[in-house]
């Protein structure tokens, strides 16, 4: 290998084993109990912020189509309404006025609001789930590392390095909670 070409691959950005990760995740209890959870619920909510906001948004609008509608998915995705609720209170409080807003067309009893937080300590997730327990509402963590300030029903912990990491594996387990729900996800033809 000559040295341009050794020089491109000592700068390759490391992601870890992501297959394996995965493979150790859906293994585990906690994920069983998420999919049981997953599967037994009619509206899915998502969330997160920053590249989680991206991957929960996008998480939701494949969760619906996948599953040929069954699931109902919503997520707080908008730029236009995130920075207005968080104008109207802060940063902290936004996603609670975001539940607020749809509320009323939530039956709760078959609501699962899913969060991924690379650190496990979002407050803005933190303050989400304590008002969704309000209604019992459950609520599950994707999370990089295990959290001690976000109370959950369920808590997923990826054990990844890197918020690149961590977005990419959050990302490939919502097709995973697809797959489990036995739906197919598609190929590259």
């Amino acid at each position: 290998m000559d040295s341009v070409k050794a020089k491109q691959y000592s700068n390759l950005l490391e992601f870890g084993d992501i297959s394996q990760t995965i493979q150790q995740i859906v293994e585990s209890n906690e994920w069983s109990t998420l999919q049981e959870s997953f599967n037994n619920s009619e509206n899915i909510g998502l969330v997160g912020h920053g590249g989680n906001l991206a991957v929960a948004d996008h998480m939701a609008a494949d969760i619906t189509r996948l599953t040929d509608f069954k699931k109902s998915t919503f997520c707080p995705g908008s730029a236009i309404m995130s920075t207005s609720f968080i104008n109207d209170s802060n940063f902290d409080q936004w996603m609670v006025l975001w539940l607020k807003s749809i509320i009323n067309s939530l039956n709760f009893e078959k609501t699962l609001l899913i969060g991924i937080s690379s650190s496990g300590k979002s407050n803005d997730i933190a303050n989400l789930f304590l008002e969704a327990e309000k209604y019992g509402i459950k609520t599950a963590l994707i999370t990089a590392k295990k959290s001690f300030s976000i109370n959950k029903d369920i808590e997923v912990v990826t054990n990844t390095e890197s918020y690149h990491s961590s977005e990419i594996v959050a990302l490939a387990l919502g097709y995973q909670l697809v797959h489990g729900f036995g739906h197919t996800c598609p190929v590259i033809k």
